[in-house]
C-alpha cells in the first residue's frame, strides 16, 4: 500500500495531471529524501527517456538502466498498490504503473475506481467481456484517462458491443483501440469510423474479424480517422476492392504501418497501392499470405511512392524468380531493413542474387 498521506497526496496530483512531468519529478525529489534512491532514479530515468529522440546516443544507456531498475523492483513496487484477485499491475511509463489488466468484467467493475485512484492508469487490458457488458464499460468514468483500450482476444463484444462502446462519453483521449478477434463485422468498424473521438485514434487493430471489403471501405472513407498511423486488418477477408478504395483515399497519408496479411489481396490490389502517392509515409507493409505474383512485385519494386519502406512482409504468396529479379533491380528500396520472402516460388539461384543485393536484410525462410 502507499506509504503515507504525503505519498498519497503526491500520487493524487500525478493522477490529476498525467501529462505533466513536473509532479513526477517533484515526487522523485521527495522519494530521495525518504531514502528511496532507486525509485527516485527510476522515475527520473523514464521521464528523461520519454523526452529523448530515437537517435539520441544516450538513449540505450538510459533505457537499459531504467529496465534494470524496473525489473528488480517490479514486485516490490506493485505490492504497494491495492491488490485484488484477477487484477494485475503492468507496464511502467514515466516512472509509474500505467497499465492494468483485468481477468474478468466482475473484477473490472468491482475495482476500477480503486485502481484508477492508485496509479495514473492510461491503458486497460480487458478479458472475458462480451457485448452485454459493453454498455456498462462505455459508462465507466475512469475511461476518461485511458489512451489504450485493449480488448484483443478473449473477448467477444461483437458489433452491438462496439457500437455501444463508441457512444461512450469518456473516451476522448483514446489513441489506441485493439479489438482483434472480437466477432466484429463491418457494422462494428463503421461505428468506429464514425465515432466523434476517432480523430484521436492513431493505432487501430481489428485483425481476425470477418470484415471483408466493406470493413476496409468504412475505415478508408472515414472523415474521423484522420490521424491514424497504424492499421492492422490481418485475416479480415479483405480483398482488392477494399484495398483499391484505400489507395484512392487520404487515409494512407500519415499511415506508417499497414497490415493486410492473410487476406485475399492479389496483384490488382498491390498495383493500386504502388500507384498511390499517399503511400509515401508507409514504412512497414505486411502482405504475407495473399495471392500476389511477380506482376504485383514488379509494381512494388518500380514505385517511387514506396521508396521509404523499411520492412516488407511477403511470405506465402506466389512470387517467383521474375519477382525476385524486379526487387533486385529496384532503384527505390534502399531504405529496406527487412524483406521477408519465405514460402514463395523463388529458386536457390534467385535467392542467392537477392542475398547479394540485400544481404542479411532478406529472409527467405
Amino acid at each position: 500500500m502507499l506509504h503515507s498521506a504525503n505519498d498519497r497526496a503526491f500520487v493524487a496530483t500525478i493522477i490529476e495531471s498525467p501529462d505533466d512531468d513536473a509532479p513526477r519529478l517533484i515526487y522523485a525529489d521527495w522519494l530521495d529524501e525518504q531514502g528511496e534512491a532507486d525509485r527516485a532514479e527510476f522515475i527520473r530515468l523514464q521521464v528523461r527517456e520519454a523526452r529523448m529522440t530515437a537517435d539520441d546516443p544516450e538513449l540505450p544507456g538510459v533505457h537499459a538502466r531504467a529496465e534494470y531498475l524496473g525489473r528488480i523492483h517490479h514486485v516490490e513496487w506493485a505490492s504497494r498498490l491495492p491488490q485484488f484477485n484477477g487484477v494485475h499491475w503492468e507496464v511502467f511509463k514515466r516512472g509509474f504503473f500505467a497499465a492494468a489488466r483485468f481477468d474478468h468484467p466482475d473484477q473490472f467493475f468491482g475495482h476500477i475506481a480503486e485502481v484508477g485512484a492508485a496509479a495514473p492508469i492510461q491503458e486497460l487490458r480487458l478479458h472475458q467481456f462480451n457485448h452485454p457488458q459493453a454498455p456498462a464499460l462505455a459508462n465507466t468514468q475512469q475511461l476518461r484517462s485511458i489512451r489504450v483500450l485493449d480488448l484483443n482476444d478473449g473477448n467477444k463484444i461483437a458489433n452491438v458491443g462496439t457500437e455501444a462502446l463508441m457512444e461512450s462519453r469518456y473516451l476522448g483521449r483514446l489513441n489506441v483501440l485493439k479489438l482483434g478477434r472480437n466477432s466484429l463485422g463491418s457494422a462494428g468498424v463503421r461505428a468506429i469510423a464514425m465515432a466523434s473521438y476517432a480523430r484521436n485514434i492513431k493505432f487501430l487493430r481489428v485483425e481476425r474479424n470477418d470484415l471483408f471489403d466493406e470493413g476496409l471501405h468504412y475505415v478508408a472513407e472515414s472523415h474521423a480517422l484522420v490521424h491514424l498511423s497504424q492499421l492492422d486488418m490481418e485475416r479480415t477477408r479483405t480483398g482488392d476492392d477494399g484495398v483499391m478504395t484505400l489507395a484512392r483515399t487520404k487515409l494512407l497519408k500519415g499511415l506508417s504501418v499497414l497490415n493486410l496479411s492473410h487476406n485475399q489481396v492479389t496483384d490488382e490490389g498491390l498495383i493500386a497501392l504502388a500507384k498511390s502517392p499517399a503511400m509515401t509515409d508507409v514504412l512497414d507493409l505486411f502482405l504475407s499470405g495473399n495471392a500476389i505474383t511477380d506482376v504485383g512485385i514488379a509494381a512494388l519494386a518500380g514505385s517511387p511512392h514506396l521508396a521509404r519502406l523499411e520492412r516488407v512482409f511477403l511470405r506465402q504468396n506466389r512470387i517467383g524468380d521474375d519477382g525476385a529479379a524486379a526487387l533486385i533491380r529496384s532503384p527505390h528500396l534502399s531504405q529496406l531493413r527487412e524483406l521477408h520472402l519465405g514460402e514463395n516460388r523463388i529458386s536457390d539461384r534467385a535467392g542467392d542474387e537477392l542475398r547479394s543485393r540485400f544481404r542479411s536484410r532478406v529472409n527467405l525462410h
